[in-house]
């Protein structure tokens, strides 16, 4: 899974949710994506076109590590390159209770944008707070997600704010996404907004995703 939040949030299905510690089960879970469009931070990574997703997780006592992926749309946005191809994130956190810290790396098949981020986050209620830095470059995001139940679904509520690689320009910006999520069927799935002031992608976006862990 990629930065999980709430349990439907939590598979990647809008990648760019909180970095605290991942809600596993012990031991290994997998998880996979179908989403109209793979939204990171408020700017898409896959043109604004569909993207298939999947994850491999493995959870013991207090540490946590796992690989995600996803498919990419021609784009021209930091750090999805040009070409599109695919994306592979590999990560670990180690829990402390309350807060949690961990590592990710983002690797992209095509030439140029892999990266990675040290992170910390924590919960205070039903409210997850992150933050993550990346050494090369020294850029940052910090967010706040909250999911919150309303009969058998659950609204769900991210807001963020970075700089660098959240735009092609390199300034700051600010995102922030509502969504309605539940289960139905064995599968989780999602509808929502997301909307981001960065000039390289600024125009809000419907995004629906199906998913299944397993």
């Amino acid at each position: 899974m990629k930065k999980l939040t709430s349990s439907l949030i939590a598979a990647g299905v809008i990648a760019g949710a909180s970095m605290s510690a991942p809600v596993m089960a012990e031991g290994p879970s997998m998880n996979v994506n179908f989403t109209n469009d793979y939204i990171w931070r408020g700017v898409t990574q896959s043109g604004n076109k569909a993207a298939i997703q999947g994850g491999l997780d493995w959870e013991m006592d207090k540490v946590s590590f796992g690989v995600w992926g996803s498919s990419l749309g021609d784009s021209t946005v930091t750090p999805t390159p040009a070409s599109g191809g695919s994306e592979i994130d590999l990560y670990g956190a180690y829990n402390f209770g309350p807060v949690s810290v961990g590592a990710i790396y983002y690797y992209y098949d095509t030439a140029g944008g892999s990266f990675y981020e040290v992170n910390a986050g924590g919960d205070v209620g039903p409210v997850s707070l992150g933050a993550s830095y990346a050494p090369d470059g020294g850029a940052y995001y910090l967010e706040g997600s909250g999911s919150f139940p309303v009969g058998k679904a659950s609204i769900d509520l991210h807001l963020g704010y970075g700089d660098s690689y959240t735009t092609a320009s390199g300034g700051t910006a600010l995102d922030y996404s509502v969504a309605v999520s539940g289960s139905a069927g064995g599968m989780d799935m999602a509808l929502g907004y997301w909307k981001s002031d960065a000039s390289d992608d600024s125009e809000g976006k419907v995004f629906v995703n199906i998913g299944k862990s397993l």
